[in-house]
């Protein structure tokens, strides 16, 4: 690069003379650039070297943020924001429009997992409990089945099925009272507002107190003896009757993806399945969101204790009695893998379900998401951090509202690799090249990016760390956002200025003192 070559042309004669005189200056105030340059061309002339040279190196030494070969491509300088900073000397090496308030999208996510790992901790798990206070006489219990959703967003069908196993090791066949949801754990479950346009995605699925697999309904096609299309379901919906008018097909001999050839619709109480089903789609699967997270979680309920000898059940509304016990009970795994899951994938209702357990393990009450904001500002004042430029609604990204800056971004950054949580907040990234969200990003980084993406219309970001393998060289927090109405198309953009800041900041380490 063009900085190296000046610096091995000028700067390494003289090193030696000038190494305690000068003060490694990658970051410059450009209100002061003037005063500082003036006054570092006077220290060169002092050490004997020539004009020219003195004015160069001058200038190189103290080369403001954007002349750092801050090459953006197609992205208008007026669009985005960077902050680059070196974790061993906590130096800023780059830095441009660092201040700026910008919507980070889902790098918002890293935020709710340093605070999470601070608050709650990386063993933290979420307690999930089917309780009563009736007796149990011949195989029936004798009132209502309590069920204490925990607002885990990990939840999964396997977790229910074994807390109905549970039951039935205590001799429980048949709930004689009612399935009762008690839904107390929050107050309510906060906002993501500007999404009206994509409702039914999954990504803006909100969070909920009994969220049971993400409320997706899994169908495995298959064909029966007579030739017939059938579709296995889980949950399975024993009680649900279908509607199946679907054709089987001899083609495509391939099949790809079983949603390409299949609807299904729940209408008026009834499962309808449209379309054809090529033979070779026979034993594969895909899922549909057909339900609200407290229905989903009744069909699930219903489906499976039907399903392996159960009674028919009513389900309620309300809370446990005190003195009810506990009858069968679910711990999730701890939070750090749950953090893995949502940052390798960018999961909004892992982030938000977590963001509400911060706000839940503050303080219970009906105020929980604004228990969760202040509980995640504390963590970061705590922390040493200044969030006044901090604006939170969910602590997703999903949001048109949230914002921060890059500067307060790369120092929680670093604020995080000087914490007891570090392995467990790098463990949580996007591997560039391997595995996430930058699978197919960064194919040539070794290994050593790792960055969370944030995408929504008009925003493009990434932010991590740069791990090089070399121990020679330091590592660095990386933070780039940008907001524009073409951010999409400056993706490619923006991975060729990760890649040149990285040349340069490493061109710059191997040749400063």
């Amino acid at each position: 690069m063009w900085i190296q070559q000046i610096f091995n042309t000028l700067a390494r004669p003289i090193i030696p003379i000038i190494k305690n005189k000068i003060t490694r200056r990658r970051a410059a105030d450009s209100t002061a650039s003037t005063t500082r340059r003036a006054n570092a061309v006077r220290l060169f002339f002092r050490t004997g070297i020539s004009g020219r040279r003195a004015a160069a190196l001058a200038w190189l030494c103290l080369l403001t943020t954007p002349a750092v070969a801050l090459d953006f491509g197609r992205i208008p300088p007026e669009e985005v924001a960077l902050y680059v900073q070196d974790l061993h000397t906590g130096q800023v090496l780059l830095q441009h429009r660092a201040d700026a308030s910008m919507n980070p999208a889902s790098t918002m996510k890293l935020v709710t997992t340093f605070a999470a790992l601070r608050a709650l901790g990386p063993d933290y798990r979420w307690h999930t409990e089917f309780k009563s206070d009736a007796p149990v006489r011949d195989g029936v219990l004798q009132g209502n089945l309590y069920w204490q959703g925990s607002g885990s967003p990990v939840f999964d069908q396997p977790d229910l099925q074994d807390m109905q196993a549970q039951l039935r090791l205590l001799g429980i066949s048949r709930i004689g009272g009612q399935v009762v949801l008690d839904r107390s754990v929050w107050g309510s479950s906060g906002s993501a507002d500007g999404f009206e346009a994509d409702e039914g995605a999954l990504f803006v699925t909100p969070p909920d107190p009994h969220m049971v697999a993400y409320k997706v309904l899994w169908a495995t096609a298959g064909i029966d003896a007579e030739g017939n299309p059938q579709f296995d379901l889980n949950p399975p919906l024993a009680d649900t009757p279908r509607d199946i008018q679907v054709a089987v097909a001899n083609r495509p001999a391939r099949c790809g993806k079983l949603a390409n050839y299949l609807s299904i619709q729940h209408l008026n109480g009834v499962l309808q399945f449209r379309g054809r089903l090529p033979q070779s789609c026979v034993g594969e699967k895909m899922f549909v969101n057909l339900f609200d997270a407290p229905t989903f979680a009744r069909q699930s309920f219903s489906g499976h204790w039907l399903a392996t000898g159960g009674n028919a059940v009513t389900f309620a509304e309300g809370r446990t009695p005190p003195q009810a016990r506990t009858l069968a009970a679910n711990n999730s795994k701890p939070l750090a893998e749950v953090l893995t899951d949502m940052n390798k994938f960018s999961n909004n209702l892992i982030a938000r379900s977590v963001f509400l357990a911060i706000g839940e393990h503050e303080a219970a009450g009906k105020h929980t998401v604004q228990n969760a904001k202040g509980a995640v500002r504390r963590q970061l004042v705590a922390a040493g951090l200044d969030d006044e430029a901090l604006v939170l609604e969910n602590g997703s990204g999903l949001s048109r509202r949230e914002r921060l800056t890059a500067r307060f971004m790369g120092q929680m950054l670093q604020q995080a690799w000087q914490s007891p949580f570090q392995a467990a907040f790098i463990n949580t990234l996007p591997i560039g090249g391997h595995d996430g969200t930058l699978k197919g990003r960064f194919k040539n980084s070794g290994g050593g990016l790792r960055l969370k993406t944030g995408t929504l219309q008009n925003v493009r970001a990434l932010a991590g760390y740069w791990l090089p393998e070399n121990p020679q060289q330091h590592p660095l927090a990386l933070v780039v956002i940008i907001n524009s109405e073409r951010s999409g198309g400056y993706l490619p953009d923006m991975d060729k200025l990760v890649e040149r800041v990285l040349n340069d900041t490493q061109a710059l380490e191997k040749t400063l003192p």
